[in-house]
C-alpha cells in the first residue's frame, strides 16, 4: 500500500528540492497512486463520467492537495534571508506576537576606588504584533490532465510554491527598507559609489556591536572590500557577485526581482543597511494554503480553475543603532 500522509509530504518536498532518488515523473506517478488510493476509488477511464467522480472525490482530493502544497511551502519560505528573518507558522486564527531582544548595551558606572555602589540596570525584552494580509494565487488546470498524469504534478507544486515565495520575499525586502527610510538617524548618508567601504567603515564603528550589512545583489556588489581585498573576495565576487564579508561584518543578500509589467525591479536597489545581527523581521504563516476550486458550469471541457490562499503575517523590528546608506551614482 501507498499511502502514508507523512510519507506523501516528504516526497513532495524531496521531489521540490532534487533530493528524491526518484525522477519528476516518476515522483509525480507515486504521489498519483497515493492520492488515488486515499480517496478509495480509481479515476475513471472515461472522461465523460469524470464530473461525476470529482463531485464525490472533490473534497478529499483538494485536501490532500493542500496539505502537500503547504508541507512544500513551509520549507522554503524564508530560507534565503539567513538570520535577519524569524519565520513561524501557527494555527488558524492565531495572533503571533515576537519576542523581541532588546539589543542596548548596558551603561559602565565609573566609581572611586573603595566604592561599591553601582546602578542597577536590566534590559527589558519587548514584543512586537504582525500585521496579516492574504495572498492568493490561481492557475486554471485541467484536473483530468492531472489525474491521468498528462500534467506534471511536481512542476505544478514548484511553480505555485516559487510563486508565493517571490511575492513573500518582496514584501519582506520592500517592508524592511521602507521601514528604516522612514525614520530619522544620523547614521543615514547619501554617496557615490567609490565611498562605499569608507562610509560602511565609518558606520560600522559608529553602531558597534555584532552586526550585518544588508542589501540587493546590485547594492552590495557597490562594496569592493579594496583595502583588504583576498582571494576569498574574489571567488565571492565570481560565485555571488559581491563580498560574502566585509572586514569581518557579514553581507546579507535580500531578493530583489523584475516586474516585467511594470517595467522596474521590485524593491530599491541603491540602499545599504547596517543593523544588528539578528533576526528584524519577524514573519509567519497562519494555518497552511487554502484551495477553493470553482468550475464554469457552462464549459464542457472540465478546466478547473484553484485559487490558492494563505494568510501572512509580517513586522518590522526597529534596531535602537542601525545605519543605512544611499548609493548616489
Amino acid at each position: 500500500r501507498y499511502y502514508n500522509m507523512n510519507d506523501l509530504k516528504k516526497l513532495a518536498r524531496d521531489l521540490y528540492a532534487g533530493t528524491c532518488a526518484y525522477s519528476q515523473a516518476e515522483g509525480s506517478d507515486i504521489i498519483r497512486n497515493m492520492v488515488f488510493e486515499a480517496i478509495g476509488e480509481e479515476l475513471p477511464s472515461d472522461k465523460s463520467k469524470y464530473r461525476r467522480w470529482l463531485e464525490r472525490n472533490g473534497s478529499q482530493l483538494f485536501e490532500i492537495m493542500e496539505e502537500v502544497i503547504t508541507a512544500v511551502h513551509d520549507g522554503i519560505s524564508a530560507e534565503q534571508f539567513g538570520s535577519l528573518v524569524q519565520f513561524e507558522n501557527f494555527d488558524l486564527g492565531d495572533k503571533k506576537e515576537f519576542i523581541i531582544e532588546n539589543d542596548d548595551l548596558f551603561k559602565v558606572a565609573q566609581m572611586a576606588t573603595g566604592v561599591k555602589v553601582s546602578h542597577r540596570q536590566k534590559i527589558h525584552n519587548s514584543k512586537v504584533s504582525t500585521s496579516a494580509f492574504r495572498l492568493g494565487v490561481k492557475i486554471y488546470a485541467e484536473m483530468f490532465e492531472f489525474l491521468t498524469g498528462k500534467i506534471n504534478w511536481s512542476s505544478l507544486v514548484k511553480r505555485v510554491a516559487k510563486s508565493f515565495e517571490r511575492k513573500v520575499s518582496t514584501l519582506i525586502t520592500s517592508t524592511l527598507f521602507g521601514a528604516y527610510d522612514a525614520l530619522d538617524t544620523n547614521f543615514k548618508y547619501g554617496v557615490n559609489k567609490d565611498a562605499v567601504d569608507e562610509k560602511l567603515r565609518d558606520l560600522i564603528a559608529k553602531i558597534g556591536g555584532d552586526v550585518q550589512i544588508v542589501g540587493t545583489k546590485s547594492a552590495l556588489s557597490a562594496i569592493q572590500n579594496a583595502g583588504a581585498l583576498i582571494d576569498a573576495d574574489a571567488s565571492d565576487i565570481r560565485n555571488f557577485g559581491y563580498v560574502k564579508v566585509f572586514e569581518g561584518v557579514p553581507c546579507v543578500e535580500l531578493p530583489n526581482y523584475y516586474d516585467k509589467d511594470l517595467g522596474a525591479f521590485d524593491v530599491p536597489s541603491n540602499m545599504i543597511l547596517v543593523v544588528p545581527n539578528a533576526p528584524i523581521v519577524k514573519a509567519g504563516y497562519e494555518g497552511g494554503v487554502e484551495i477553493y476550486e470553482e468550475t464554469d458550469g457552462a464549459r464542457k471541457d472540465y478546466q478547473l480553475e484553484m485559487e490558492m490562499i494563505r494568510m501572512v503575517h509580517l513586522s518590522v523590528a526597529i534596531a535602537t543603532r542601525f545605519g543605512m546608506i544611499k548609493i548616489t551614482g
